[in-house]
């Protein structure tokens, strides 16, 4: 049993990043069937925590669970859309089915193992993203079947983009900048605990990667709180070796002005100064979006505060299914305005707030998970939110690992205390 359970969470972990570009771009155009892998990966690995005797789920926890789950089907049977209704109720069931399973199988899985290839898996989607959209281009994207903007079907929806530039944003195998971006922090803070799993050049390496492709998705809420939550807390980032590497960075961009075309040039400093520009006055579609969704949600919200205007018709998943989906950036007035204000408290204290364990780096994870929400629908891309259970237990988890204390340089005080 201990073996089929790793070989889930395993499958999980390596699968779930690629399922919207490889699983249902390509692979669902020869079986449609397809797409429900992960749905009964996560099936089976309830089944197996029910019937497991492991760890007992009790107390508030049990309350919150049992509550979110009759609340939410509750909204299942009374909607106004009938079965389209089902979709909805599946992305907000699937992390209480995790939640379970976690808890319950927790002293069967092998943490180590699944950090380890959770962060290699996350290292291949940087290199395969950064290379995608410098060199290779949108058409990996296209041919997906993924949207087209207004103006020409040889480039992606105006979101991919930096303001309404050409240099296309880091998507990777979620496609989408937002979800690649919390999932490539979700690897970084997993390689801050388990750095023992990997020799110190190659953990060097790995989490350089990984930082340039974060940078490349040009996420500002995400990269912001990722900053704040993780980098400026737990690192010793301004140490003088950092400050060198700073210098020569520095140092780099000044020499490729005497070497790179003109032309290249000219594009880079566009480049930098519309991201600059338009994100300062609001002026593109990304910053000022997000500000006129949120005062529109605010109102909607507030009017439909009790029960919600109804399961399955709120975010862009339901577009394909109801013409007239209400699609609000916001993750928590999205979830409100489907399920009302009292639904919307259980689902988010069931997911993550279940999770909290003072002390643990976990808490990193679900600051930055609800700092994004506020201007982002995190909610709604249904792989991501299993990542991040997974992550924020293995982060829960106490090392069985060797912990060598000379390799420690960019820990700061604080975490010694994590590991003790």
């Amino acid at each position: 049993m201990k073996a089929l359970v790793n070989r889930l969470f395993l499958s999980l972990v390596l699968l779930l990043p690629w399922h919207s570009l490889i699983v249902n771009g390509y692979l669902r155009k020869y079986f449609s069937l397809i797409v429900l892998w992960k749905e009964l990966a996560v099936i089976a690995l309830f089944i197996l925590a029910i019937t497991h005797k492991g760890p007992k789920i009790s107390g508030i926890k049990l309350i919150i669970l049992l509550s979110t789950i009759f609340l939410l089907t509750a909204h299942l049977f009374f909607n106004s859309v009938g079965l389209l209704a089902a979709y909805s109720y599946r992305i907000y069931l699937l992390p209480i089915l995790m939640t379970i399973s976690l808890y319950k199988l927790s002293d069967l899985i092998d943490w180590e193992r699944i950090s380890k290839w959770f962060i290699l898996g996350a290292f291949v989607m940087a290199v395969f993203t950064i290379i995608q959209q410098l060199f290779l281009g949108e058409s990996i994207y296209l041919n997906a079947g993924y949207p087209v903007n207004s103006f020409s079907d040889e480039k992606l929806n105006f979101t991919f983009y930096i303001g309404y530039g050409l240099l296309q944003r880091g998507a990777g195998g979620f496609i989408a900048p937002i979800p690649y971006s919390v999932y490539l922090i979700l690897a970084l803070v997993l390689s801050y605990k388990y750095k023992e799993l990997f020799s110190a050049k190659f953990g060097k390496a790995l989490n350089m990667v990984l930082t340039i492709s974060l940078v490349l998705t040009f996420t500002r809420s995400t990269i912001a709180t990722y900053l704040f939550f993780f980098v400026i807390p737990y690192l010793n980032f301004f140490t003088p070796k950092t400050v060198k590497y700073l210098l020569v960075l520095v140092f780099i961009v000044i020499i490729q002005f005497f070497i790179v075309p003109v032309s290249i040039q000219e594009l880079e400093l566009g480049t930098i100064d519309t991201f600059w520009s338009n994100s300062t006055s609001l002026e593109d579609t990304s910053s000022a979006g997000h500000f006129e969704s949120l005062d529109r949600g605010v109102k909607i919200a507030w009017e439909n505060i009790g029960n919600g205007i109804g399961l399955g018709k709120v975010g862009a998943h339901t577009a394909a299914f109801f013409e007239n989906a209400l699609v609000i950036e916001s993750g928590y007035l999205s979830v409100i305005i489907e399920l009302g204000l009292l639904t919307a408290v259980f689902v988010y204290l069931s997911f993550p707030l279940v999770h909290y364990k003072k002390g643990s780096l976990s808490t990193v994870i679900i600051l930055v998970y609800l700092a994004v929400s506020f201007l982002l629908p995190l909610i709604y891309y249904v792989e991501l939110s299993l990542l991040i259970l997974i992550t924020i237990e293995a982060l829960n988890k106490d090392k069985d690992l060797y912990v060598d204390n000379s390799r420690k340089s960019v820990a700061s005080s604080f975490s010694e205390e994590l590991y003790s």
